[in-house]
């Protein structure tokens, strides 16, 4: 949802610690203010046989971040020698993991994907606003 001055994220998980009720939902709302977003992203897929152009968007991803939290991938750190047996640590990533939304036309439906992407237009729209 989007207000004036804010986004409002509302994510509905079951509660997997309550085994004994396990109809049970956990609801989460995060408000973030517009002046806190410092990037959006969108990633458009499209369905194609190769000969055509294709006529709309087959799922998006639409990212937001705000600095709220951070995604970090790590693995072994390793080095070129192939016979090395010593420990050389762990090396990673890390990158914004705020919102990524995903929404897909064979799951959705299209009308979904076409409600999304208005929204992102929008969403820009009062960010610029917002940040005026």
């Amino acid at each position: 949802m989007l207000t004036a001055t804010h986004l409002l994220i509302t994510h509905l998980d079951d509660d997997p610690a309550d085994a004994l009720n396990p109809s049970q939902v956990v609801s989460t709302t995060e408000r973030i203010r517009l002046q806190r977003i410092t990037a959006t992203g969108l990633s458009q897929v499209f369905d194609t046989d190769g000969q055509h152009s294709p006529a709309r968007e087959a799922e998006i991803t639409l990212g937001v971040t705000w600095d709220g939290t951070r995604r970090v991938d790590v693995e072994r750190a390793v080095c070129e020698d192939p016979s090395c047996q010593l420990d050389h640590g762990y090396t990673g990533t890390t990158a914004p993991s705020d919102l990524a939304l995903r929404v897909s036309a064979l799951a959705d439906g299209a009308g979904a994907v076409d409600e999304a992407l208005a929204f992102h237009d929008v969403l820009l729209d009062a960010i610029d606003a917002a940040t005026a």
